[in-house]
């Protein structure tokens, strides 16, 4: 496991007991709609789907990365694959 995952279920674990520690009644608003539930369920809610959203951003960054190694690993064969243009021999300065 990387550090990265303890760190994030070491956090996730934090915020469930905060979330547990504190059951009131919470009324969440966004535009027109109006949800009434725990602050336990908010809370864990909200972390959630940051982490899923982080999860998302991750992964898109990772297809763009992985575009671009196959993009340039075929520019690669492609120069490989032709004649060298000084005749075989590197350029070298006596």
């Amino acid at each position: 496991m990387s550090v990265f995952t303890v760190f994030a279920l070491l956090l996730f674990a934090a915020v469930t007991v905060f979330a547990l520690a504190n059951p009131s009644a919470v009324v969440l608003r966004l535009a027109v709609w109006e949800v009434r539930t725990t602050l336990a369920l908010a809370t864990i809610g909200a972390a959630v789907l940051g982490g899923f959203l982080v999860f998302v951003s991750g992964f898109i960054g990772q297809q763009r990365l992985r575009s671009r190694l196959r993009e340039m690993q075929a520019r690669l064969r492609e120069l490989e694959s032709q004649p060298p243009a000084s005749g075989g021999r590197l350029n070298q300065n006596p």
